[in-house]
């Protein structure tokens, strides 16, 4: 089978399975130049099947959870759904929040790659549903989570203060938003309470990795960055430094959920890969926490033990419940 017809398939599954789009509804695609192949093939499966689609092509923002320009954010909330496979996520932005608020409902696609895009489709929603469901169950409620790691990552923080979210890509009501490709249980950890080591063994946003990069540590008192210790962490510093005390700040726990997508450097795909977890500084507005700011970087931690107050509920990456 063709590249384009392997697209063109994740694209009407994206519109017909995960977003469930209706004739009459109104879709805005918002690409830019990395993702033109992709913005393709959303537009040929909706001249398909006669789907109003309009396409906008922007600059790339110039860093995950930066806005878009004025014109972008306006036209986002004039639509039923919004697609938006850019090089950049605008999933925490606040142009993001107001289009949900009006209405639309929205799905983005940060860094996203034709791979990517094929492989992480291949999941069904209802199957990373039940996944998810699973995690929310464990999850419920407040409670002291800890993580360590074979790596090095040892870090307590507390949760309960902030809604569970589940991206099992069912964007199917008004208001609603996920990524693409879907797979992952979310919180905001409570304020404050972060403290240990995160080693960085996987993917971090905006920077590259393979299985031989080293990793990046950081140590984390009050929840939030005290300090950066390696070249890769330092790098990762420069991406956090411009934003101040707010981009320090722990905003996400995540847990990956989907079983058809493997570690490629990509982290669109990579912290929703079964048997991760995953952290990200910065914004988390967008998910119900209270740290707005121009930036939400993601760092992922491979093979993971987790811990829900006394019990082991993951071993090596390995669910344990």
């Amino acid at each position: 089978m063709s590249g384009k017809k392997l697209i063109r398939n994740s694209a009407r599954r994206a519109l017909e399975e995960y977003l469930a789009v209706k004739k009459g509804e109104t879709i805005l695609l918002l690409y830019d130049c990395s993702t033109r192949t992709i913005a393709e093939g959303f537009r040929s499966v909706a001249e398909e099947n006669g789907i109003s689609f309009s396409m906008h092509e922007i600059k790339p923002t110039g860093g995950n959870g930066r806005e878009p320009d004025p014109n972008t954010a306006a036209r986002m909330k004039k639509y039923d759904v919004v697609i938006a496979p850019t090089k950049y996520s605008l999933t925490h932005t606040k142009a993001a929040i107001e289009a949900r608020k009006a209405g639309a409902r929205v799905a983005t696609l940060p860094g996203i790659n034709t791979d990517i895009f094929i492989k992480g489709l291949a999941s069904s929603p209802s199957q990373l549903e039940q996944s998810g469901s699973r995690w929310l169950r464990i999850l419920k409620g407040r409670h002291l989570v800890k993580v360590t790691s074979k790596a090095g990552t040892s870090l307590q923080f507390e949760i309960g203060d902030y809604p569970l979210k589940d991206d099992n890509g069912k964007i199917t009501r008004s208001g609603q938003y996920g990524n693409l490709p879907a797979g992952e249980t979310y919180l905001a950890p409570d304020i404050g309470t972060a403290t240990g080591t995160i080693v960085v063994d996987g993917s971090i946003g905006s920077l590259p990795w393979n299985k031989n990069t080293p990793p990046a540590k950081l140590i984390l008192e009050d929840g939030l960055i005290k300090s950066f210790e390696g070249k890769r962490a330092q790098s990762l510093k420069k991406l956090l430094a411009p934003y101040g005390k707010k981009g320090l700040i722990l905003a996400e726990f995540g847990i990956g959920t989907n079983s058809d997508l493997k570690l490629t450097g990509n982290l669109l795909g990579d912290e929703k890969v079964k048997g991760t977890v995953h952290f990200a500084f910065g914004n988390n507005s967008a998910m119900g926490g209270d740290n707005y700011v121009q930036v939400h970087i993601d760092c992922l931690v491979i093979a993971p033990d987790v811990f829900l107050d006394d019990r082991q509920v993951m071993k090596h990456g390995r669910w344990l419940t």
